[in-house]
């Protein structure tokens, strides 16, 4: 008995000696999101807001912070926490658990919650869903600051007045020339309205110049600031993918490296998948979509598109699509059509493509053709 006595003394010693405080296996408490494994993106919502998106994989668990697009003001600044999950679609569901501040307008009683398609060290676009139905969010993927320079073809994703927003006679697409400057980057390039395509009015277009230089603070992200103060916020990736926005009522873009390899037999026999944005919805401006691209016999390259009846199943409608039409690819710039309906009349279509090995990105910028209304895709290769 003396012996048994003695092994649960020593063991209970031991015990106390482990969970005492300051002992060397003293067990510290896991942080939500473990920030040094988490995947991290940044990204731009109309009109101007700034996201961060943590995504801790081995635990399942996720935080983002959301500026109002005040940049150098944290004071309004909400930090959201929530659980995710990955569904048979593809796509990740969200659930919110926690916000700090409590905000009214995200709530944490499961009226609220994500849908985001990941395209791993390169992007991630994210659905608001339930009580926040809302805009598009798209975001890039941390990178290196080395890798910044080269040229972008960019779309309008953010529109900073979206109710007044026309991509046909306002900026909606463009390029965007980077290169080394000192410290920083230099920025300049050119824009252009849909009417621009086949020769038309081409109402707003010119050089893009006048833009301070950027800082790039690490991990790829960039800082412009004038006077001081910070006026633009962006986000590179290795992978070719960045974005940049420009504060609240100035909205941002999306943009993809300009590549000779991204070509127009690059979408043959390709599906992908991602979200249509609306701006001027007063409903769901959202929808998950499915595009799929075949060559018909006189060679045309052509894209259908349908929605996903449900995102989480990935089951597809068949009911109602659209169609695109394109009609050249050159170093990754899109141009085409696009049709809403069966009937003849058809949109202009300005895009996007990026090729990374087997990840394909693909943007595009279009317009209802009877109500002028804009009409966003944000899409990632499936197959």
């Amino acid at each position: 008995m003396k012996n048994s006595h003695l092994i649960v003394s020593m063991f209970t010693g031991l015990l106390l000696a482990a969970c005492s405080p300051g002992s060397e296996n003293e067990m510290q408490p896991k942080p939500f999101v473990n920030l040094d494994k988490a995947d991290v993106y940044k990204g731009t919502q109309s009109p101007g807001d700034v996201w961060t998106w943590a995504l801790d994989k081995e635990q399942g668990h996720m935080t983002a912070t959301w500026d109002y697009g005040t940049f150098d003001d944290m004071s309004d600044d909400i930090t959201v926490q929530g659980t995710f999950e990955t569904l048979p679609s593809g796509f990740l569901k969200v659930k919110i658990t926690k916000t700090e501040p409590v905000s009214q307008e995200i709530p944490t009683d499961g009226t609220a919650w994500f849908y985001a398609l990941e395209i791993p060290d390169m992007a991630m676009i994210v659905k608001p869903e339930g009580s926040i139905k809302g805009d598009v969010i798209a975001l890039v993927a941390q990178g290196e600051c080395a890798s910044i320079p080269g040229t972008y073809n960019y779309i309008i994703s953010a529109p900073g007045d979206r109710s007044e927003y026309n991509p046909v006679t306002s900026e909606a697409f463009g390029y965007l020339e980077i290169s080394n400057s000192g410290a920083g980057f230099s920025l300049a390039g050119y824009k252009f309205s849909l009417d621009c395509i086949n020769g038309g009015n081409c109402t707003s277009t010119g050089p893009i110049n006048g833009i301070p230089t950027a800082k790039c603070v690490g991990g790829g992200e960039v800082v412009i600031s004038n006077e001081g103060n910070t006026v633009a916020e962006g986000q590179f990736t290795n992978g070719g993918v960045m974005m940049m926005d420009f504060g609240y009522g100035n909205g941002g873009v999306f943009a993809l490296k300009a590549s000779a390899s991204a070509t127009k037999a690059s979408l043959l026999n390709n599906t992908y998948a991602g979200v249509a944005y609306m701006p001027k919805n007063n409903n769901d401006r959202t929808v998950p979509v499915q595009l799929s691209f075949f060559e018909n016999d006189l060679g045309n390259m052509i894209g259908t598109g349908y929605p996903f009846s449900d995102i989480e199943k990935a089951i597809v409608s068949n009911d109602e699509g659209a169609i695109v039409l394109v009609d050249d690819v050159i170093n990754g710039r899109v141009l085409g059509s696009m049709n809403f309906d069966e009937f003849g009349d058809v949109s202009h279509m300005a895009a996007a493509l990026l090729v990374n090995g087997n990840k394909q990105i693909l943007i595009l910028s279009s317009y209802d053709e009877k109500s002028f209304a804009p009409f966003i895709l944000i899409l990632a290769k499936q197959n």
